[in-house]
């Protein structure tokens, strides 16, 4: 059997097919198709390999370790799929050079259904390609906005297919020399009839049906057919209109009135194509800081154009300092909140008051000193022969620090249970490396201050030592803590308040 040339092949996938082609990169992506042809399933596999490494690459992600890691690129809760080259329907890999619907689609399904990925991005290199499979696909991630957020970032072409991919994503952002547009639609048809003819060579159908033959290539295109194929381009191209002023929030009108011109990122904000223009450096630390107090963009919302670009460029220095290297890797230089709760959890006395201490932890209106004091104080009352505080004679509350006048009976008590030296140290060994790993007693405090977690529990019992110390305490931590709402104001036992 022979094998066709390579580049027949290609202008075959091409001929009498619709495209979504930016004209001026025609070429490259014929190239494209040309060197699709030659390769094999063995360099398909190296090439697929080698476009994982480069995108990991470019983002900064350490994507060496081969043994358990995810089909796709990811860190740090983001998962980032290529969109690179001439795009093709019907084809399921991504070489750098070309990178298939089918690829681009499977790559985001298994992210939308990977619950360690919060957020995605679209990496958009590409002139264009097939209209085949290139606005369903297109759909497909509008409709993934109302599950997780996603970032188009183009680096540095969104043409054609290449610009309805991206316009669908959440936002849509570019480096300042990206080229962005070319929303149009063409439909060509390659005629070898004169060189057959020099070549002495004709060639005859007997057909049934008129237009059974529209389109081949052994002969010049009717105007007739012309004519039908202008027809089903203008239907085509209303379809892609409709598409990005519905997944970008622009009027289709102005959509059309582009005329398929491609702008530079400046531009292309202006024309509200896009969201706003960054680097790829400053892009992704950008994207996780927006969404860190923000719900997924489904497309719904009222905002206009120039809200949106000053959405995208808020300061972002000041939150710098949360992002370290790696893709959303929060750090707390900022967040005083979790050095106020380490304090609290360390403190000596914490150890028998678990449950207070997560509430106090919990409910930021209460500063250190004052969460300190309180717990001294629950320690002195849980003491053995201590008074638990409760109400007194006539409703008056009592003494939240459980103080009967004994003080010296209680200082006793203490002195007599000094032999714990050796196990506090034991537990404060533990504690440090529960820190280590940014939990305390199953709270991600880091979570907490960035106001992403409220719970009444939190902290509290989510391991087996930690449920019976809640068990042992409850009953007099709740009475301490109403003691100290009444003399306050402040109820510590509902966090937040």
């Amino acid at each position: 059997m022979t094998t066709p040339n390579p580049m027949v092949a290609a202008l075959q996938r091409l001929n009498g097919r619709e495209c979504l082609i930016n004209v001026e990169t025609a070429d490259d992506f014929l190239a494209g198709l040309t060197r699709f042809a030659e390769v094999d399933r063995a360099a398909g596999l190296e090439l697929e390999v080698t476009s994982r490494d480069l995108l990991a690459s470019a983002y900064g992600i350490d994507d060496t370790e081969r043994e358990g890691r995810k089909p796709f690129v990811y860190q740090d809760g983001t998962g980032v799929i290529p969109v690179h080259g001439s795009l093709l329907n019907r084809f399921n890999s991504s070489w750098g050079f070309v990178t298939g619907y089918g690829f681009i689609r499977r790559q985001l399904n298994l992210m939308l259904d990977d619950d360690d990925v919060e957020r995605i991005i679209f990496d958009i290199n590409s002139p264009g390609g097939e209209a085949s499979g290139c606005f369903e696909l297109a759909r497909e991630i509008m409709a993934s906005r109302r599950v997780k957020p996603s970032l188009a970032m183009v680096d540095s072409i969104a043409a054609s297919g290449g610009m309805a991919i991206a316009g669908a994503a959440s936002v849509m952002w570019a480096i300042p020399s990206a080229r962005i547009g070319s929303i149009g639609v063409y439909r060509q048809h390659i005629s070898v009839e004169g060189a057959l003819k020099d070549a002495g060579v004709k060639i005859t159908f007997a057909q049934a049906g008129e237009h059974k033959t529209d389109g081949q290539p052994y002969k010049d295109l009717p105007e007739s057919v012309l004519k039908d194929w202008t027809q089903d381009v203008e239907k085509t191209w209303t379809d892609f209109i409709e598409l990005v002023a519905e997944a970008r929030g622009m009027d289709p009108e102005d959509v059309k009135a582009t005329q398929a011109r491609v702008y530079r990122a400046d531009e292309a904000l202006d024309k509200g194509l896009i969201n706003a223009v960054k680097t790829v450096t400053e892009a992704v630390p950008a994207f996780v800081a927006e969404l860190a107090g923000d719900t997924p963009d489904d497309g719904d919302d009222d905002m206009d154009t120039k809200q949106k670009s000053e959405v995208a460029s808020v300061d972002y220095e000041k939150i710098g300092a949360m992002i370290s290297t790696g893709i959303g890797t929060a750090m707390t230089a900022m967040f005083s909140a979790q050095n106020r709760a380490t304090a609290i959890k360390d403190h000596g006395k914490a150890k028998g008051q678990v449950a207070l201490a997560s509430k106090l932890i919990a409910n930021d209106k209460i500063d250190e000193a004052t969460a300190i004091e309180l717990i001294d104080a629950a320690a002195v009352a849980a003491a053995p022969g201590a008074k638990k505080p409760g109400k007194g004679k006539g409703g008056k509350v009592a003494d939240p620090a459980g103080d009967d006048g004994d003080d010296d009976g209680d200082e006793d008590e203490d002195a007599e249970g000094g032999e714990d030296g050796d196990d506090d140290e034991d537990e404060a060994e533990q504690a440090r490396a529960r820190r280590r790993e940014n939990r305390v007693d199953g709270v991600n405090h880091l979570d907490r201050a960035m106001g992403q977690t409220r719970s009444e529990r939190a902290g509290a019992g989510n391991g087996k030592d930690g449920r019976q110390a809640v068990d042992a305490d409850a009953a007099g931590t709740d009475a301490l803590l109403g003691s100290h709402a009444a003399m306050t104001g402040t109820d510590l036992r509902k966090p937040g308040k």
